[in-house]
């Protein structure tokens, strides 16, 4: 049995009913990515129906390995409610509960948020012959500690570049993930692209080749689109060192 049939079968019992074959995501969850507070007793995240079909709902969180399910769920975070059901164009609150356990004081911790949806059925339906399928999502959640140390607003100003030989290093020395959605160097008016859907970890580094035919010098151009907070693209041009 294909890890697909496997999910859908384990959520359909855990609920006592089985779905119809649905191919697009028709609950989504407002917003790109969760920020928890280090200090906050939970976190609400909105869901909304905007099908006229009712849905079937599991959460999970997990460390970063997408193979997980609910059932070995890893991330120190309980989702309130776990399984429910969402009828046609309405809307569900879950709340998100960090469980204690020890992170790290001088940067954010990334988790992921998924859901899973599935067309509910009447019972007269469960014994119909029909194909299982399960549509899921996956959001990043970031857990930040209190008064952590520099300014998410102004994440660019902690980015640094370097060329070395053929590719960039991407220096990150603040305490915030940076979450790049396309990175460019601008060379003599030519835009080269370094990296898209991209992430610099807190106090770290990330290598990014230059593409194949591509010449950059120190004194070029890196333009960064980042993503902040509230989902939006903020570009900035910084120089490469």
């Amino acid at each position: 049995m294909t890890r697909l049939k496997k999910t859908t079968l384990a959520l359909a019992l855990t609920l006592g009913a089985a779905i119809t074959s649905y191919a697009h995501a028709s609950v989504v969850m407002t917003g790109t990515r969760v920020i928890y507070p280090a200090q906050a007793q939970e976190k609400m995240v909105q869901l909304s129906n905007q099908d006229t079909y009712p849905y079937l709902v599991q959460l999970w969180l997990d460390t970063g390995n997408p193979n997980l399910t609910a059932q070995n769920a890893d991330a120190p975070f309980i989702a309130s409610p776990q399984v429910f059901r969402i009828n046609p164009n309405a809307g569900q609150v879950v709340r998100l509960v960090f469980t204690g356990k020890d992170l790290a004081k001088d940067r954010e911790s990334l988790f992921y948020l998924n859901f899973v949806q599935m067309p509910a059925m009447k019972a007269s339906e469960l014994q119909a012959n029909k194909l299982l399928l399960t549509v899921s999502n996956r959001m990043k959640v970031f857990y930040r500690p209190q008064a952590l140390a520099g300014n998410p607003d102004a994440l660019s100003q902690s980015l640094h570049f370097k060329l070395q030989g053929k590719a960039v290093v991407a220096s990150n020395d603040s305490g915030y993930f940076a979450t790049v959605r396309r990175a460019e160097v601008v060379s003599r008016g030519t835009s080269y692209t370094l990296a898209q859907a991209s992430m610099i970890a807190p106090l770290s580094q990330a290598n990014w080749a230059l593409p194949a035919g591509a010449s950059a010098v120190a004194g070029d151009t890196v333009r960064l689109t980042l993503v902040n907070d509230f989902g939006a693209d903020v570009v900035t041009d910084l120089p490469l060192l």
